[in-house]
Order: C-alpha cells, then sequence, then structure tokens
C-alpha cells in the first residue's frame, strides 16, 4: 500500500498555485498529500447539492482507505470565484467570514464520517490580486 499522511482540498484558482505550493513546502506536507483541486476548496462539501457533496467525501474516502490519510487540509482563500459566483458579500470580511463557517462545517461533516480523521484548516489572504503576495494562517 502507498501511504500518505494527507489529503489536500484546495482551489482550482490559478493564482494561489506557486504559493500553496511554497506553503505545502515550509509546513512539511510537499509529497504526503493527495490533492483535491477544485473551485472553492471544500465548498462543494457544505452546500446542499448532494451529488457534489458525495463524490467530494468519495474523495477523502479513497485517499483514507487507499493510502491511509490520517489529517484533512482545507485551504481556503480571499477574493474566491466560486463563492462570489454564489452570493453578494458586501465587503472581503463577510466573504472570509462566509467561507470560514463552511469551514467549519464541512469539518463536522468529515468527523461524522471520518472521526479518525483530523481537520487541519487554513485560510490564505490574498494581499495583491495577482497572488504573489499570500499569508496562509491556521484556523
Amino acid at each position: 500500500m502507498h501511504k500518505c499522511t494527507n489529503i489536500l482540498f484546495k482551489c482550482m484558482d490559478f493564482r494561489l498555485q506557486n504559493q500553496t505550493l511554497n506553503w505545502l513546502k515550509e509546513n512539511g506536507y510537499f509529497g504526503d498529500c493527495d490533492v483535491v483541486s477544485v473551485a472553492g476548496s471544500s465548498k462543494g462539501i457544505a452546500d446542499d447539492n448532494e451529488d457534489v457533496r458525495s463524490f467530494l467525501m468519495n474523495q477523502i474516502k479513497i485517499s483514507h482507505d487507499l493510502h491511509g490519510a490520517e489529517n484533512i487540509i482545507l485551504v481556503h482563500h480571499s477574493d474566491c470565484g466560486a463563492y462570489k459566483g454564489s452570493y453578494d458579500f458586501a465587503t472581503p470580511q463577510e466573504e472570509e467570514a462566509k467561507q470560514k463557517e463552511d469551514i467549519f462545517k464541512v469539518e463536522g461533516l468529515i468527523k461524522e464520517s471520518f472521526p479518525d480523521m483530523s481537520v487541519i484548516k487554513v485560510w490564505a489572504k490574498m494581499n495583491d490580486e495577482n497572488g504573489n503576495d499570500v499569508i496562509f494562517k491556521k484556523i
């Protein structure tokens, strides 16, 4: 069996690719992650679309059962198109609050199905629109 410790849920947004890779390396996760890259990161688990939720939860199951993943890393970020496409936020802080609410909801849903797994929640604040200056912070 091939073993990895983590499964990473990240947004597909191209602007964050390099910075996310750097963050993974700096935190010792690089090379030890299965990766799920979808618009909105784990938003699809928080949303009420059962087909999408089931598909994404199955990705966790595969990583858990096949590779022995023990941790799920949820990385969400500011200025996310998937969230802006679903909601009309008045401020960046409102967007951040909604995403953090979803991250905690997703953590609960994951723990219901995978009580032996830990959830690492991360907020990535983009300080420029190109993603060159990003601050990652565990929440």
